[in-house]
């Protein structure tokens, strides 16, 4: 973590404890926020949430309910951005509302996932930029568009995932990742050593754990899969699984 980010981080959690309101950070990444929990004794009590329960980029909370008696929503909008104009919009990918975004002048920890599906897209951003955003983002690459805070985000068309079926030879982390990125398990011990992949939000060298359903596995470069579950053996005593690839 860099030290002008930790020291920041430090003065927001004075601050909750000194006055008894919750504080913020922007949003920060996974490796920040796994940085920061593995310093949580040195921070007042922290929770993180980045517009939804499947966000990887999210805020970090300082305080709680049980010391200040009462609770705060996080100040994260959602911003759903769609052409003017469907019939001459272009598909969009996540670089490209980024780059727009970006153009605005908006830094990058003021935004956090950015969600595309075909011509439509949904940004989470701090609050107290949502109306800057909806008010300028007016095009992207060649497409007009508009943009307006969602009241729910619709969670069933954020996170676009397809279900794959794999054999492997244990349910160890780096067998599993190995499945993932079709990649020798060379490769995959690799990546581990780089600290490039993420088991539940939290970089990890540890090829041996072993997942559980419902983990989620991140792989810098690859993309990102959740374990759903061991169906059976193969004829040569494998693990047959299915995990969700997130799109």
């Amino acid at each position: 973590m860099e030290r002008f980010l930790k020291e920041h981080l430090q003065d927001l959690s004075d601050r909750a404890e000194r006055q008894y309101t919750y504080t913020y950070s922007d949003f920060l990444t996974p490796e920040e926020q796994s940085e920061i929990a593995a310093a949580r004794r040195e921070f007042a009590p922290l929770t993180f949430f980045g517009g939804t329960e499947e966000a990887e980029r999210r805020l970090a909370r300082f305080g709680d309910e049980e010391a200040f008696g009462y609770d705060e929503d996080f100040p994260v909008a959602c911003v759903e951005i769609v052409p003017k104009n469907t019939k001459f919009a272009e598909a969009l990918s996540h670089r490209d509302v980024l780059g727009a975004l970006m153009s605005l002048g908006i830094e990058r920890s003021l935004l956090g996932d950015i969600c595309v599906r075909g011509q439509e897209a949904y940004v989470f951003c701090c609050d107290r930029i949502a109306d800057f955003l909806c008010a300028e983002l007016t095009q992207i690459r060649h497409t007009q568009v508009k943009a307006a805070r969602c009241v729910t985000p619709p969670e069933g068309k954020l996170y676009e995932t397809r279900t794959d079926r794999a054999t492997v030879t244990s349910l160890r982390l780096d067998c599993m990742t190995a499945a993932f990125i079709n990649r020798s398990r060379g490769v995959t011990d690799g990546l581990l050593a780089q600290k490039k992949v993420f088991l539940n939000g939290v970089p990890t060298e540890d090829g041996a754990k072993q997942l559980k359903p419902g983990d989620k596995v991140s792989v810098r470069g690859f993309g990102k899969f959740r374990f759903k579950e061991e169906t059976g053996t193969s004829k040569k005593g494998k693990h047959v699984i299915l995990f969700e690839t997130y799109l």
